[in-house]
């Protein structure tokens, strides 16, 4: 019998009376809030800037060309060229069938995206074509690309779907895809326009990265090929994520989704708490919302609490802002204390639009998105709306979207006042709207260490008081820290203005910049209508492109809360920036750990350490592989001697466990090296 609890659940009986009937207990035991497990870590002066992703980019001025191909570039940020939208303002174009660009590479993977433009049709609507990837020379495959998605006309303020003679964006995007071999350091990669379309294509940049293993179904999950879900087979999976995803929550468990690509047909409603829905991986499991049309499709919480949802791509079939009214984000409405990671999400009006707006209000609160990939949208990447706050983005990447790429906005008086929200450690590009970094009112707000680069009609940072709802009533004040902004501002926007790099207009005050580098800005570094007290301090303006060198794109690394330099702490220890040299954990002699005794017994793991002298305590990781990628438990702990209980613990014939001491020290934790493995059994 399969499912009988699902089949019940459809001809409407109450769950809690079937489960009674099953001999089936509701778990009441109360869930450690998730998003308290996830540090963001202070502002540093000396830390890095930008997100940690783990790609590396090879940029088309660094590629060989062959045939007619020929590389493009705007020197003059005009909004009518497409090279103005392009990384550093150049691009590669492929105009011919043969014509090729290639790279060697100097790290290794399987996974590629490559960053792409392509002819809009005369309806709108794009056309489908393709390009060739060649490895050393051998054919690996042919990927199959799109401007469905693509072409955004802006003749006056507002985007039109089809050419209307004004500035068109949206000019790239952006397709990702596995080697059938993966690549090694010195190997070549070669895209190659063969298509038979006789089309000209562009391309921006490709990106290489390692494809982490799949993530397998957690223990105490609910997976939505029990409930009817089949990946791949191109039909509708809402009712089975629908109807896992409310079984999972009564039972308190949480839900799978396994590799494969499942569509769905409209808006899926998350009312769950205490749970966590994830994926196997960003690169295995694929969410497809298949409607073009208004409030066709997303993600949307309602009483959603203490989730956590990650591990997972999502995409769309929008291709219209509909005269800014297209109600399709990807996660939108109320999220409290959830955690959004490691999700990569592409081609929604927005990425995540925080805010109730039926007057009943709820708010979101405490909610974190981190390491998530944001690419591709309409309009803005994030936007805290109405009242969200304690909120934090944190290590994400933000490109390639048409409005904001973060924003704070509480647009409608009817909700509370936004406080103490967090834009840290990201890197924000290729904007093409309004500003890569937007704080429009609210009180407490922290933003820093964030690269900025390659913004077209857009400011690097930008306030106002022009927008409805509450402005600047703050008494804490604001504060943007250690943020780095490169060929960002622009002459002309949609509606005609210059925007400056730092651009603040109208009754903006109380904000503080320290520590802010602006390099080759379009047009005024900075632009301070009407100076309502803000500060500007070690405000630094490189221009000319002599004498100075451009801080480069952040480079591949594998994101951890806890590594050294991004110097982990509550967001409530966030509230002062840290300007002093700093050191590393290595200056500051934290000792690698020695893991003494370890041995496993039922569902206990006993383990006993060496002390470290001057520590604060130590953080444990035990797995079920030797790579840490099955990772099943981290905790900290104050003692040397301790024990973990986990009823999944009693089910592992194997174990890995490994151990680091950390120091904290006024908001601030540096962390040593992980211990040698020790294997338990």
């Amino acid at each position: 019998m399969k499912r009988t609890v699902k089949q019940v659940i459809t001809i409407g009986v109450t769950l809690s009376m079937v489960m009674a009937s099953m001999g089936i207990e509701f778990n009441t035991k109360a869930a450690t809030n998730i998003a308290d497990t996830y540090k963001v870590p202070v502002a540093s002066s000396t830390g890095t800037i930008g997100a940690i992703m783990p790609y590396t980019r090879y940029d088309s001025e660094k590629a060989e060309l062959s045939g007619t191909a020929v590389f493009l570039e705007s020197s003059d940020y005009g909004k009518m060229k497409v090279a103005t939208q392009a990384s550093n303002q150049s691009y590669v174009k492929l105009r011919a069938k043969g014509d090729y660009a290639q790279w060697k590479v100097t790290t290794g993977g399987s996974g590629v995206t490559m960053r792409y433009t392509m002819p809009d049709t005369s309806d709108g609507r794009g056309q489908s074509g393709s390009l060739d990837v060649y490895v050393n020379g051998t054919y690996d495959q042919t990927v199959n690309l799109t401007s469905y998605h693509m072409w955004q006309y802006f003749a006056g303020g507002n985007p039109s779907d089809v050419n209307d003679g004004g500035a068109p964006l949206f000019a790239f995007d952006e397709v990702h895809f596995k080697l059938n071999k993966s690549l090694k350091c010195g190997d070549i990669i070669r895209i190659v326009n063969n298509d038979s379309k006789n089309l000209q294509y562009g391309i921006d940049f490709i990106e290489v990265e390692k494809v982490p293993d799949k993530i397998e179904k957690p223990e105490n999950a609910e997976s939505v090929l029990d409930y009817g879900a089949i990946p791949n087979d191109g039909k509708d999976d809402y009712a089975a994520f629908r109807d896992c995803i409310y079984v999972a929550n009564n039972l308190h468990k949480d839900v799978y989704i396994p590799e494969g690509t499942y569509h769905l047909s409209k808006t899926l409603t998350v009312k769950a708490e205490n749970i966590k829905i994830t994926g196997a991986g960003m690169w295995h499991t694929n969410l497809k919302f298949t409607s073009d049309q208004q409030y066709g499709g997303g993600i949307s919480g309602n009483d959603c609490r203490n989730v956590e949802l990650c591990n997972m791509y999502i995409d769309s079939n929008l291709r219209s802002r509909y005269k800014e009214n297209a109600v399709y984000k990807c996660f939108r409405d109320v999220f409290e204390n959830c955690v959004f990671h490691d999700i990569w999400e592409n081609h929604f009006e927005c990425g995540f639009w925080f805010g109730d707006y039926d007057q009943n209000t709820g708010y979101s609160d405490g909610t974190k998105i981190v390491n998530c990939r944001i690419r591709n949208n309409f309009a803005d990447g994030v936007n805290f709306c109405q009242g969200t706050s304690n909120a934090a983005v944190y290590n994400c990447s933000v490109r390639n979207n048409g409005d904001d790429g973060l924003a704070m906005w509480n647009n409608d008086y009817y909700s509370k006042d936004e406080v103490g929200n967090i834009f840290a450690y990201n890197t924000i590009e290729l904007g093409w709207r309004a500003g890569a970094i937007a704080v429009y009112g609210g009180d407490g707000h922290r933003i820093y260490n964030n690269y900025i680069c390659d913004t077209t009609m857009s400011a690097g940072i930008h306030l106002n008081t022009v927008f409805s709802g509450y402005k600047f009533n703050n008494t804490k004040g604001i504060y943007f820290d250690n943020n780095i902004l490169i060929r960002t501002g622009c002459k002309e926007d949609a509606w005609k203005s210059k925007l400056a790099a730092i651009d603040l207009q109208g009754e903006v005050k109380n904000v503080i910049f320290t520590n802010n580098n602006i390099y080759d800005s379009q047009t005024d570094a900075v632009r301070n209508v009407e100076n309502r007290g803000n500060i500007f301090k070690e405000t630094n303006i490189f221009s000319g492109g002599n004498g100075y060198t451009i801080p480069a794109y952040p480079v591949a690394g594998i994101f951890d809360p806890l590594r050294p330099d991004s110097k982990s702490s509550d967001t409530t220890s966030a509230n002062k920036t840290d300007n002093s040299k700093g050191t590393t954990a290595s200056e500051n002699n934290i000792k690698t750990v020695v893991i003494k005794k370890a041995s496993k017994k039922g569902r206990k793991v006993k383990i006993k350490l060496k002390k470290v002298s001057a520590v604060t305590g130590y953080q444990i990781q035990i797995s079920k592989n030797k790579k840490f990628t099955k990772k099943i438990i981290t905790k900290k702990v104050k003692k040397v001697s301790f024990v973990i209980s986990r009823a999944k613990i009693k089910k592992c014939k194997k174990l890995y466990v490994r151990v680091r001491a950390y120091q904290k020290n006024k908001g601030t934790i540096r962390t040593g090296k992980w211990s040698k493995t020790k294997v338990v059994k």
